[in-house]
């Protein structure tokens, strides 16, 4: 049985969540005399980075360990966040342009690599509820966050909200020394082994397509969310205003996913994940669709809950995938050539998601919804693992 105590991991977790700047990582640009087509371009240089070394990442992931990444991108972070002050405080163009850099080579390293650590370390039973427990600590680290911030700001403005932040990624550096060093054999050793190396190319390439588009479907969710709700709170004659306390109803919802997860199977973990990306994708369209008030508040603050468990459940699929292709001992760099297909996917959808948006944004969520319940019902044979 699991035990549910908290551990190095967690606090990893919890720590990393509180980015106390969050709200108004805009201000804390653009109060440096950032504009906003220099704040893009940052972005853009991030997202430059964060492909171009995605799988270099992977491949140092294999050879020095999950657990020491997953210290080594902690540091990467403090490093990134440190450095955000310093670029805040001198106004420097330059030194915003090495803080992305920098957040992006830890954003590389953290990418899958949880993931691979706890399909590693656990038994199968357990995966999906540790995942989403660990998921959960960095949601009480948000919610922790965004509630102290307005203090927090009103006090001490932006320069204490960035301490702030610096502060508790030196924590979560010094408890990521707790992870304990993961056990490379056991779970992957025997699975791998059940399925010969002639076809690991064709699989590989079958399979990955499958799956770059099913995790760009659920970014593509995750953005939506994040952009589009305030426009449909003000198309539905409901005030901005409406937003934090749907923000934070939101984050307590998605806390119930530890408890849905318990439930699933792990040995029917694929059709729990085709049913659930259907269920999200359901949502999607009646969201498109819905324009009573009631309703749409409704479905706001059930919407990244019924994102997340199918994500959740989806980092087992696709670890059992590696396993099938007999590419255990490459894991991270396999995982991270699923990451690199989808940054390079979600920019097509982005510009497929521009042409929409002249339809509107209920548009953006007929699309997705749509291509949800396909992928979903079409995973059940696509991805029998």
């Amino acid at each position: 049985m699991l035990r549910k105590k908290i551990d190095a991991l967690d606090l990893t977790a919890l720590f990393n969540g509180l980015v106390f700047y969050a709200p108004v990582a805009l201000l804390v640009r653009t109060k440096a005399g950032i504009s906003v087509e220099q704040f893009f371009m940052l972005q853009a240089v991030l997202s430059m980075v964060i492909f171009g070394f995605e799988i270099p990442a992977g491949k140092i992931t294999d050879r020095i360990g999950y657990r020491n990444t997953l210290v080594m991108a902690q540091m990467l972070l403090f490093v990134a966040r440190s450095m955000l002050l310093v670029a805040f405080l001198q106004k420097s163009l330059a030194l915003f342009y090495v803080e992305a850099i920098i957040e992006g080579m830890a954003a590389c390293f953290s990418s899958g690599t949880q993931s691979a650590y706890l399909y590693t370390m656990l038994p199968s039973e357990e995966f999906l509820v540790k995942t989403a427990h660990v998921g959960n600590c960095g949601t009480v680290g948000f919610l922790i966050s965004t509630v102290a911030y307005a203090g927090i700001y009103a006090m001490l403005g932006v320069e204490g909200l960035l301490v702030a932040t610096i502060g508790s990624s030196f924590l979560g550096c010094v408890v990521s020394l707790g992870i304990p060093k993961e056990h490379r054999e056991g779970r992957q050793k025997q699975e791998k082994l059940t399925k010969g190396q002639k076809t690991r190319g064709l699989l590989l390439r079958k399979e990955t397509a499958f799956v770059v588009l099913i995790l760009s479907c659920v970014s593509m969710g995750f953005l939506l969310v994040n952009f589009f709700y305030v426009e449909k709170l003000m198309v539905c004659g409901l005030k901005e205003e409406w937003m934090s306390p749907i923000i934070l109803g939101y984050s307590v919802v998605e806390l119930l996913a530890e408890k849905i997860l318990a439930k699933v199977d792990e040995k029917h973990a694929s059709v729990a994940f085709a049913i659930c990306f259907c269920m999200a994708g359901g949502a999607m369209l009646l969201f498109g669709w819905a324009s009573q008030p009631i309703l749409v508040i409704l479905l706001m603050l059930l919407l990244p809950l019924l994102i997340t468990v199918p994500s959740y459940i989806f980092e087992e699929v696709q670890n059992r995938l590696v396993d099938k292709i007999g590419l255990g001992e490459k894991r991270a760099e396999v995982l991270s050539v699923f990451n690199m297909g989808v940054n390079l996917l979600e920019v097509v959808t982005l510009f497929a998601a521009a042409a929409l948006s002249g339809l509107g944004s209920s548009a953006c969520f007929f699309a997705v919804g749509v291509l949800m319940l396909v992928l979903g019902a079409a995973s059940i044979r696509a991805l029998q693992v």
